[in-house]
């Protein structure tokens, strides 16, 4: 089932937010780090469906897709085959120019989503190296634009007493979405980020009970809306973006057989037919990555 698709066109980005994969892998192995960014043309050849009112996510595990090195042409190419796109950014270091052409490429079927996480002078706590001069400028483009804005917010020990102050904000500049997001990537590493816990997703707890017991449960799985089927940056396939985090991908079947899942001289529907993603799919109660990602939120 291809409801649609979640997109990484690019693991570039300016930032270095602690709770992502990206930073982490940089700060553990910078000699193993390796720019990327998609073709396009090999994309749309793998993509052998019709992306007429197909909704792609434009975002990714690594970068961030507006530093794309063609993002223009990325979207203009998309669009031209009928794509609802929505473009998550934290929207840091473009000049207004380079909205104004974006955005002409943009219907009300598409959403730019800027993920900021506090006001002005807090949000880079944790969006580290964000500018907010150039974020705001983006925001104005957007809000005045035909597409869909949004503002998501992840609540975090230091903005949960701002949220209305964000919102009101947000609403100040134009955009249309107030978002705020619950998180359960509260690590070691996040700990004293940490909101309190009616701002924490409910996801944190059974994730923090299967690290400890690792007994088999019960799956809801996000792929289950068949919106999940991901695109790496370096052009491979994976079911979701959870299982393609450097933490879990070489236990999954798509990083241990990583040349098998590449979107090169194959298309989508070939792929989905392998054996071993049909395996996957019939047995994703199973998989202990799934277990972990994707428990059950209701008892």
């Amino acid at each position: 089932m291809i409801n649609g698709l979640h997109i990484e066109p690019t693991n570039i980005c300016t930032l270095k937010c602690g709770g992502c994969g990206r930073t982490q892998f940089i700060e553990q192995w910078p000699q193993h780090w390796r720019n990327h960014s998609l073709d396009i043309d090999v994309l749309l050849n793998f993509l052998d469906i019709d992306l007429a009112g197909k909704d792609i996510a434009l975002c990714g595990n690594y970068g961030d897709p507006i530093y794309h090195p063609d993002f223009i042409e990325f979207v203009r190419r998309l669009k031209q085959r009928g794509a609802h796109l929505t473009i998550v950014t934290n929207g840091s270091y473009k000049t207004r120019e380079w909205w104004q052409e974006l955005t002409a490429l943009l219907d009300s079927d598409d959403t730019v989503r800027f993920s900021v996480d506090g006001m002005p002078d807090t949000f880079t706590q944790y969006r580290i190296n964000a500018d907010w001069e150039s974020i705001q400028v983006g925001m104005q483009v957007v809000a005045q634009a035909q597409c869909h804005s949004e503002w998501k917010c992840i609540a975090f020990a230091f903005n949960q007493a701002d949220l209305d102050s964000i919102k009101k904000l947000s609403e100040d500049i134009g955009i249309k979405q107030f978002r705020m997001e619950l998180s359960e990537r509260f690590d070691e590493r996040l700990q004293h980020l940490a909101p309190d816990t009616a701002l924490i997703h409910k996801r944190y707890f059974p994730q923090v009970d299967w690290k400890t017991n690792k007994s088999d449960r019960r799956v809801e799985p996000r792929c289950g809306g068949g919106k999940e089927h991901f695109i790496t940056a370096d052009g491979h396939y994976s079911s979701c973006c959870y299982l393609v985090d450097h933490r879990f991908y070489y236990k999954t079947p798509f990083g241990k057989n990583k040349p098998e899942y590449s979107i090169q001289n194959q298309t989508l529907s070939q792929l989905l037919q392998r054996p071993k993603t049909v395996k996957f799919y019939q047995n994703i109660e199973e998989n202990p990555l799934c277990q972990f990602t994707c428990p059950p939120l209701n008892g």
